[in-house]
């Protein structure tokens, strides 16, 4: 044999050789199961990624998610499209988490969250992608549907979900690095005429703000707050659609406490018995591409739950917003007081301001005031140490 054919024997050998090996993987990736108490929860797919087996039991899928999901390593968990899954209890992550739901239905277990992660477990890279999730209470979940304390890099994806009106969709408490986009978040069930609860809220972890967590001990309800959120095109509706919130509990213990930039982007807001959204304690950020609507229409001395976005401090703010920059810009805005509202806080006889917002650009925006043309776009006094306005469009929204 010349040296040119034992080259080409040698190389086909090499490449039937590889081809038997990647084969036979292939093969034995996909025949792999996971199995708990003897019966198998899940099957590998050809991406490596656990697909769980349904159940009709409810209390056996709230028991093998959990077994599929929990741990530190990385791992992919599908929830099979077309399939209806009951649990019989709350979903708990471990770190390195992508659960993935596309045209899968989850149902919860009444009064109670669907997914919850602990403030001691402080997690971190949790990934929801798709899904219908919603509970099996009559009217909507009352509480949080979902519910997040101390997370670290949480994204939520295409995620179906609602709550009553009283109650939250999603929850972020003390979470950094946050971005929930293309959702479906939606408020079902009674509306009271003075509801103020928003279907996504972004809260500071104080014990009026998060008694669930306070069970957790007194040093996870400090006013620990979030950073890094990112609200992008989603399309949400509730009492208040979006909250950034603050709280004055504890004899105003909390007021000086501020989230760090905030950002809501490219949704559909709508807001029906309270402001879209209330935008409040936040050093930095951007809202900017919505279509932001409120419907309230309080005329008692709680006319500011009309505005459509309303941004606030509460308190003292810390030195970094002096320096800090939030943008409003290509807004379509439905206000009724307000179409943008800007307000720092004064002290009780309202002589002093407490602290002022940092530089604000307001531009490209377009807005519709009840109130007219005038209260469309304001700031109290001089809230803002520095406030830009260019090409606004204002009118009046009969």
């Amino acid at each position: 044999m010349n040296k040119k054919r034992k080259v080409l024997f040698f190389s086909l050998i090499i490449i039937l050789g590889l081809f038997l090996i990647f084969d036979t993987g292939e093969v034995q990736a996909a025949s792999k199961t996971v199995k708990y108490n003897g019966k198998t929860i899940a099957k590998y797919n050809k991406s490596g990624q656990m697909v769980l087996v349904p159940s009709k039991n409810s209390n056996t899928n709230y028991k093998n998610l959990n077994r599929l999901i929990s741990g530190k390593k990385k791992k992919t968990v599908v929830i099979p499209k077309g399939s209806t899954i009951k649990l019989n209890g709350v979903l708990r992550p471990g770190n390195n988490t992508t659960i993935i739901a596309k045209g899968a239905k989850i149902i919860g277990k009444k009064k109670s969250n669907v997914i919850f992660a602990a403030p001691n477990k402080k997690l971190k890279n949790l990934t929801i992608i798709g899904g219908t999730w919603r509970s099996v209470d009559k009217g909507g979940r009352t509480g949080s549907l979902f519910a997040f304390s101390y997370v670290t890099n949480l994204v939520m994806d295409g995620v179906d979900c609602n709550a009553n009106y009283k109650g939250h969709a999603i929850e972020i408490i003390a979470c950094k690095n946050v971005t929930i986009k293309n959702c479906k978040v939606s408020a079902i069930g009674s509306n009271p005429k003075k509801c103020l609860e928003e279907q996504i809220q972004i809260d500071l972890a104080t014990k009026k703000t998060a008694p669930k967590i306070a069970e957790y001990g007194k040093k996870y309800v400090k006013g620990q707050t979030c950073k890094n959120v990112y609200i992008l095109n989603n399309t949400v509706s509730g009492a208040r659609a979006v909250g950034v919130n603050w709280t004055d509990s504890e004899n105003g213990k909390w007021r000086n406490k501020f989230h760090e930039n905030v950002v809501v982007k490219g949704n559909t807001l709508t807001g029906t018995t309270s402001e879209a959204l209330a935008y409040f304690n936040t050093v930095g950020g951007e809202i900017s591409g919505n279509t932001i609507i409120t419907n309230a229409t309080r005329t008692d001395g709680n006319s500011s739950y009309t505005i459509g976005i309303h941004v606030a401090i509460m308190g003292v703010a810390p030195k970094s917003m002096a320096a800090s920059t939030l943008t409003v810009s290509n807004n379509t805005v439905y206000g009724g007081r307000n179409g943008i509202h800007f307000k720092a806080h004064f002290n009780s006889s309202e002589t002093q301001c407490l602290s002022q917002l940092g530089r604000v650009i307001v531009t490209g925006n377009t807005v519709y005031c009840k109130k007219g043309t005038e209260k469309a776009i304001a700031q109290t006094k001089e809230s803002c140490r520095e406030f830009i306005l260019s090409d606004n469009q204002l009118y009046t929204w009969k």
